[in-house]
Order: C-alpha cells, then sequence, then structure tokens
C-alpha cells in the first residue's frame, strides 16, 4: 500500500496479530505466494532478483529462493522475519534494476490524481529490466469502489475479529473515494485504518501507460486471480514486459 508510514505499520501489524490466532495462516500465506511461483517460472525460470515496491508477506516466502528487495517502512522488521530480506525505505532509493517488480494489492491506484498515477507506473516500470507483476480489479464492469465490503473473521472460539471495508465516494470527482479499514476484536476495541485516498485504474488505461513507456508485452493473465490477505474481491494479475 502506499499510505503513510504509520497507517502501513497499523495494517501489517493487524495482519499479523490476526495470523498469532489463525492455525492456517502458514496455508493462507503459501497458497497466495504459489500463485506467483508458478508465474515467476512461466516467465523466466533463470532470473533470481526482486523487487517489492510495497510490502506483502509473499515476499517473505519468496525470499526463500530468490534474491529479494522491499520498498517499506523500516520499522516492519519489528513485525516480520527480514533476516533474509534487502530493505529501502523509499522507492527513490532502489538504485537498480530487477528481473521482476511486484505492484501488488492495487498499488496503482493509491493516487489522488491521473498524473499521480502515470508516475507510479513510471517509477516501478524503471526499476525492472524484464517483467512488472501487478494486481488490479475490473474497475469497468465491476465498480468495487462503489461497493462497501463486509467480512466477518471468526478466528477461533476465543478471539473474534470483525473485519470491514468502507468506500466513500468523492463529491467532485467520480473516479476518486476515501478508503477506510475497520477492525472490531472481541466486539469491543475498534482499529480504524484511514482514510486512505485512491483512484480508478482501469485495465485498458493501464496498458496505455505502460505502453507509453517501452512495455513490449501486456498481459491480463488469464485464470490467475488474487485477493488481499483481508479482502473478499479476486484482484486481476497483470505482466508488464519491459524488455
Amino acid at each position: 500500500m502506499i499510505v503513510t508510514k504509520v497507517e502501513e505499520i497499523k495494517y501489517w501489524d493487524l495482519v499479523k496479530e490476526v495470523s498469532a490466532y489463525n492455525d492456517k495462516w502458514t496455508d493462507i500465506a503459501t497458497t497466495k505466494s504459489e500463485i506467483f511461483i508458478n508465474l515467476l517460472n512461466s516467465l523466466d525460470v533463470t532470473s533470481k532478483s526482486i523487487l517489492f515496491v510495497n510490502f506483502n508477506p509473499i515476499a517473505l516466502i519468496l525470499a526463500k529462493n530468490y534474491d529479494v528487495t522491499i520498498v517499506c517502512n523500516e520499522n516492519l522488521n519489528k513485525i516480520f522475519d527480514f533476516r533474509f530480506i534487502k530493505q529501502v525505505n523509499t522507492l527513490s532509493d532502489v538504485v537498480t534494476t530487477f528481473d521482476f517488480v511486484f505492484a501488488l494489492d492495487e498499488y496503482f491506484t493509491y493516487a489522488s490524481n491521473e498524473q499521480n498515477q502515470r508516475d507510479l507506473v513510471n517509477d516501478v516500470c524503471s526499476c525492472s529490466h524484464k517483467w512488472v507483476i501487478t494486481t488490479l480489479q475490473d474497475y469497468k464492469n465491476f465498480a468495487p469502489h462503489k461497493k462497501n465490503q463486509i467480512d466477518a473473521m471468526a478466528v477461533n472460539s476465543s478471539n473474534n475479529y470483525i473485519m470491514l471495508e468502507n468506500s466513500i465516494a468523492d463529491k467532485s470527482d467520480k473516479q476518486l473515494w476515501d478508503h477506510f479499514w475497520y477492525c472490531i476484536k472481541d466486539h469491543q476495541s475498534l482499529t480504524t485504518i484511514g482514510p486512505i485516498q485512491r483512484r480508478t485504474m482501469y485495465f485498458k488505461q493501464l496498458a496505455k501507460y505502460t505502453s507509453d513507456i517501452g512495455s513490449s508485452e501486456y498481459v491480463i493473465q488469464k485464470n490467475l486471480l488474487y485477493k488481499g490477505f483481508f479482502s473478499k474481491n479476486f484482484e486481476h494479475i497483470i505482466t508488464v514486459k519491459m524488455q
């Protein structure tokens, strides 16, 4: 996510807290990772360097077999095991290019205007000399930003988490919305993350932006879907070839 350092820590700290009570956490993270491991092998089995432009626990699993660098809050290494990870604080601190660059969890929707989105695409793609891998929902046909999502997570008989996502449309720009996460723990304490401003990104829009900066291939991967650790909405996996 492209959010403030405080919000980033709150979000992933909550993920870690929930996982501590969930016996299936390892299986969930592994299953998500396997989707991308199989994809990487199909794209280029010899490549080994990976940059994650935002944190995702999938990176920790990929680091077992790849040389992984993550752009994220420096304090996340207090929450997760970063022993096999290289870490940088901002994308501008990246001084080399990578075989694969990951921009998961709808990275390109965390923007306030169209130029901001173009700049994000340019900055991310400039870090790769082979492939960029990202995810998007179908904003043309599904309009997920106009729908509120409510998911209940009953972790076990002693610990209950109710997760809610809330989208508040911008009154002057229908492409913009404020995004909130809420977590009600044990029916008592409330954690709020947001508002975080986001903007729609359409498949054809991203294809145009990447083509403008010299990509040679843009593919919405068939039958490959991903969803975030709290979300029930599937995101389409997109690969962009930068060679």
